[in-house]
């Protein structure tokens, strides 16, 4: 290799190596005081950022009404407006109440259990497979004053005292089935879930970390971190020979 083209390819692998020995500078130098700084304690809240760890984004709460208020679920958490209540085996399908009085108790409804609330929200019982509970339960709703699931083995009346569940004919549903259905939560109420959901287990310290490391990207990251290695020993060795060449000149 002749050495202007040697020069050359030094010179573009030099400019590419130079971005990211910037961004290991800033990372080490934030990383040197984290506890200063107060990195180490302080949470991400930005829902941009938490995408980065498959965390929630406000698109992707799914909330179902319960009177005025709505049962939301995000990341396998569910939620009481924005306070957390439980954890949910399987996506969210549907909430409601087993009559209209204010003493009824709440049934939220997953794919692989059902959870029964007392009307203040306290935790009752989890109701799964184990149980006998059939799924994968695809909604839920209420009819002639009774429990309907609608489940990947179909249509059960569920009496959740006797832990029955009794299959229905598709062709027998009353008009009257009432399913609890997926609306849009207001605007500040999926920002507030997104932001909150396991915000607190990542601190930018962590962040710091996971992009200094190429973590941030996932396996992709640490082989793309692997691959400036060899380029900053590459720089080296073509350095090293323009600066031998240069000597001998």
């Amino acid at each position: 290799m002749s050495a202007e083209l040697l020069k050359r390819w030094h010179g573009r692998m030099g400019v590419l190596a130079a971005a990211f020995v910037l961004l290991l500078a800033f990372t080490g130098l934030c990383l040197n005081h984290v506890s200063g700084w107060g990195f180490d304690t302080k949470a991400l809240r930005s829902p941009t950022l938490l995408s980065l760890y498959g965390m929630a984004e406000a698109s992707t709460v799914l909330s179902y009404p319960l009177g005025e208020a709505y049962i939301s679920e995000s990341n396998g958490q569910l939620f009481y407006q924005t306070e957390e209540i439980a954890r949910c085996e399987g996506a969210l399908v549907g909430a409601l109440a087993l009559s209209s009085t204010s003493t009824t108790p709440i049934v939220v409804a997953c794919e692989r259990e059902l959870l029964l609330f007392s009307p203040t929200f306290q935790l009752i019982e989890k109701v799964g497979v184990a149980y006998g509970l059939p799924v994968a339960v695809k909604r839920v709703g209420l009819v002639d004053g009774e429990l309907l699931l609608d489940t990947s083995s179909g249509l059960f009346v569920t009496d959740l005292k006797a832990l029955r569940w009794t299959a229905k004919e598709e062709g027998a549903q009353a008009n009257s089935n009432q399913w609890s259905t997926a609306e849009q939560a207001p605007e500040a109420l999926k920002r507030a879930l997104a932001e909150s959901v396991d915000s607190e287990d990542i601190t930018y310290e962590r962040l710091l970390l996971d992009i200094h490391s190429g973590r941030i990207l996932g396996e992709w990251g640490v082989y793309l971190v692997d691959a400036m290695a060899l380029l900053f020993m590459l720089l080296a060795i073509s350095g090293l020979v323009i600066w031998g060449r240069g000597k001998k000149a």
